[in-house]
Parts: structure tokens; C-alpha cells; sequence
């Protein structure tokens, strides 16, 4: 700012924000303005902070409490009082609008005009550094800094921002800059008290070099009056605290694994499988685990085997007792059962051409009862077969009522409904020729299957 601004007052200081974000190196130098290669003793004097400098002919300026003179001093000075730095001793200012006027010499020669005329409007500075390190194509960066109205500021704009640019500029004028900001804010910065901070992300070109801070049209730019007291018809600002860091990967979970590289994105996981959890602790990602919450082995896709019968408990319907997988994990049936069960295939005989059991196989049947109340893990399929004599149809129809009929008989004598299924199969499979009586004789039969399906 030029010292024929000093008519303007100002405010305080707010957070500085130097420091870059945790574990990511700013590639701002002199962030904080604090490195000063020469002593600053009046307005415009931002080339006093190494490595910034004005980007046009606009004129900002370095505030210091070791000021010569107080027009730029800190904590009062002549854009503002109370001012602090949140960190260190020095910030910077500029002027980010200026509602000027100037005398209207026409109301000389008549009444009617008013005393002042609008003069320049596009008035602003801009402040400039090179950045210390390339940007890479493609990768995101986010671009901080904080601002605060002097408390002498008039005027208050919105449109303050950032913009990367791929060469150094020097423009020869003191107009608002018509580049595009990659960070910029819509709304009205207009807090006097605290810093308000300017934050945002964009992705780089690779080509961006240079970093350059003002109030941008192109930015979401506006102006309002905040007027106290004097009209000094102008926005003056404070900078400090500004930062160009590498943007963190993406990492919804916040599992420290980036979700590029995380198999399970949206579910906090662990490094060592790719960013999956794994619940129960036995080395296998819950989305591929059978039994997430029950610690087992790769072999039995993350299920436990209690009773290392080499069938997982998930599909092991007698978990605790060693089994076989024909009888789903259950111990093989007795002899005494299974011959039970060859029995009954001729055994259980039933009223020709009907469903009705005769009763010679009611002997058989209550053994089958006493199995069952014996063995009460046990479920039990119950399956009706014909010869091939007769009509298809009829014959599917006879043998489904027929196994029906015997688990009927069972739940009749006590055995719960739940554990037991039936079902017909007519003439479609026979285990003998069906040429032959004895073959058909063979192939009319009922047959018993131990399931364990609860």
C-alpha cells in the first residue's frame, strides 16, 4: 500500500497457519513473512520479505512491530489497531478494492453536479513468490492461507483467492487480475476480529510455478460497504499463513491406507490385507472369511473345525462330536440303524395301488420312531418310490402320498413334524428292472436318509 493510503484504519490478527500439513512439506517459502532480507520502514515494501514480491504495479506491504514508523506497524498502525501475528512478528497487507473518488470540477460551473466523481475502480495488489518445488501432473494440492479486514476497511470484498500460475507476472498496471484462481472464496470476507481462512483443493498441470494471493473477478468477486465512523472507501486486508501442500490420498476410512490402494474403501481395515478388516483376527479378510467373527484357518475358509473332523463348524451340523461329511459332519449311523433302514425298503408295504401302510410294517416303523427319539440331532428324508406298472402321473402322485403317509405315521407316534421331509419320485428311479416282478417288487419301496438339515 502506498503511504497516500494512510487515511485508511485496521484491525487485528488472527491463526497464521504456517506450519504445512502433517507430514507434507509447504512448498511456500517465507510463509509466514517472518524472513525479512531487509529492515521495513514505510508502505510498500513486500520485496523486504524474501521471495515475494508485487505481481503488477499495485503496491502491498509488510507489517512488522519493528517498524520505523508506525504507519505499518504492529500491534497499531494506520490501516488498522490491535493488531498480532498468530505466529511470529510480521504478515503482510494489500488492498483488495478501492471505492475511489475524486473532486468533480463540473460542479464549478454547475449546482447540479455532486461534489465527487467515481475515479479508479479496478485498483488492486497482488503478492507473488515462487514456489519451491514442481508440481506434478495429476496430483491434487491444497492451497491455504488466511486473511483478516484491517478494522479500518470500509469496504469488504469476496473473490480473495490463489491462483498457480506457470510463469512469473509482471503486469505494468495496477488493475484487478483477470486470471482464473484455482482457490478463491464466493463469500464476503468481511471479519475484522478473527482470521478467516481460504482453503482449497485443485489438481495440478505440472506446469504451475509461481503463487499469486489477491481479490480475483474471475474468483466469485463482489463488494459491500462496512462502513464505521470515516468512509475510507476502501478494502484493505492481512495475509499470513500460507501454505501449498500435497493433498493426502483419499482415504474415506481414514484406515491410513489410500483408497486407490484399498481393497475395502469404505470399511477401516488393515495394511496387511490391503486395507480389508478382519474381525476375528485369523489373517483372512472378513469379505472373504465364512466365519468372520470366529477365528479358523485358509483351509476352512476362515471357519473354526472344533472337532477337527476336517469339516468346518459352519457346515458341520454336529460340531463338538468328530463326524463324516456323508452325514454333514454327524458320526456315521450305527449298523444297527442302517440295517434298520435296509429293512424298511421292502419292509414298510402298503395297500395295492393306495397309500394306506398295512399293518405288518408298523413293526418296522416304531423301530424307525425309537431311532429317531434316540438321536434327536437326527432329520430324516423319507422317499417314495413305484415300479413302472401303470400311468406316470399316477404313479409320481402314489409315491409322494405314500411317503407322506409314513411321516405321518412318525409324527403321530411323537416325532416333531420339523425333522421330518418327504418326497415322491414315482417310477424315475428304479434300482432294479422293472421287467421282472421281483424287480418291480424291489423298486416299490421306501427309502430313509439321515440329513442333519436344522
Amino acid at each position: 500500500m502506498n503511504i497516500r493510503y494512510a487515511s485508511m484504519l485496521a484491525g487485528s490478527i488472527l491463526s497464521a497457519g504456517l506450519m504445512a500439513q502433517e507430514g507434507q512439506p509447504n512448498l511456500v517459502n517465507n510463509a509466514g513473512f517472518e524472513d525479512l532480507a531487509k529492515p521495513v520502514v514505510t508502505w510498500d515494501q513486500l520485496d523486504h520479505a524474501t521471495g515475494w514480491m508485487n505481481a503488477n504495479n499495485g503496491t502491498a506491504d509488510i507489517h512488522t512491530k519493528d517498524a520505523y514508523i508506525n504507519t505499518i506497524g504492529i500491534p497499531d498502525g494506520e490501516v488498522g489497531t490491535g493488531a498480532a501475528a498468530f505466529e511470529g512478528e510480521h504478515f503482510a497487507g494489500f488492498v483488495a478494492y478501492k471505492d475511489e473518488l475524486r473532486p468533480n470540477l463540473k460542479r464549478i460551473w454547475t449546482a447540479k453536479e455532486d461534489h465527487w466523481r467515481l475515479s479508479n475502480q479496478k485498483y488492486a495488489e497482488y503478492l507473488e513468490t515462487a514456489l519451491n518445488g514442481a508440481l506434478t501432473s495429476g496430483q491434487k494440492y491444497d492451497v491455504t492461507f488466511r486473511v483478516k479486514l484491517a478494522n479500518g476497511s470500509d469496504r469488504a470484498v469476496s473473490g480473495i483467492g490463489a491462483y498457480l500460475s506457470p510463469t512469473e507476472l509482471k503486469y505494468h498496471n495496477s488493475n484487478y487480475m483477470q486470471e482464473k484462481p484455482q482457490v478463491s472464496t464466493s463469500k464476503l470476507v468481511d471479519d475484522k476480529q478473527n482470521w478467516t481462512e481460504i482453503t482449497g483443493t485443485f489438481t495440478a498441470d505440472g506446469t504451475e510455478k509461481y503463487l499469486i494471493i489477491g481479490a480475483f473477478p474471475n474468483g466469485g468477486y463482489e463488494t459491500s460497504d462496512v462502513i464505521e465512523g470515516h468512509d475510507n472507501q476502501r478494502a484493505y486486508y492481512y495475509l499470513d499463513g500460507v501454505s501449498v501442500n500435497m493433498h493426502p490420498e483419499d482415504d474415506r476410512d481414514h484406515d491410513g491406507i489410500a483408497d486407490k490402494d484399498d481393497r475395502c474403501p469404505d470399511v477401516a481395515g488393515l495394511a496387511a490385507l490391503e486395507g480389508c478388516p478382519d474381525s476375528d483376527g485369523d489373517g483372512i479378510a472378513d469379505a472373504m472369511d465364512a466365519c468372520p467373527d470366529k477365528a479358523g484357518s485358509a483351509e476352512m475358509h476362515g471357519c473354526p473345525d472344533s472337532d477337527g473332523d476336517g469339516i468346518a463348524d459352519n457346515l458341520d451340523r454336529c460340531p463338538t462330536v468328530k463326524g463324516v461329511a456323508a452325514m454333514n459332519g454327524c458320526p456315521e449311523l450305527a449298523e444297527k440303524t442302517k440295517k434298520l433302514f435296509e429293512k424298511a425298503l421292502t419292509g414298510i408295504q402298503f395297500e395295492s395301488g393306495s397309500d394306506k401302510i398295512k399293518v405288518v410294517s408298523n413293526s418296522i416303523l416304531n423301530q424307525v420312531v425309537e431311532v429317531m427319539k434316540e438321536n434327536p440331532t437326527y432329520d430324516l428324508e423319507i422317499h417314495g418310490h413305484t415300479d413302472s406298472q401303470g400311468d406316470d402321473a399316477k404313479n409320481q402322485k402314489l409315491s409322494e402320498d405314500r411317503a407322506a403317509a409314513v411321516r405321518t405315521y412318525l409324527v403321530g407316534k411323537g416325532i416333531d413334524a420339523t425333522r421330518l421331509q418327504s418326497f415322491g419320485h414315482g417310477e424315475t428311479m428304479p434300482v432294479d428292472d422293472n421287467a421282472t416282478s421281483a424287480g418291480r417288487a424291489k423298486n416299490r419301496r421306501v427309502e430313509f436318509k439321515v440329513t442333519f438339515l436344522r
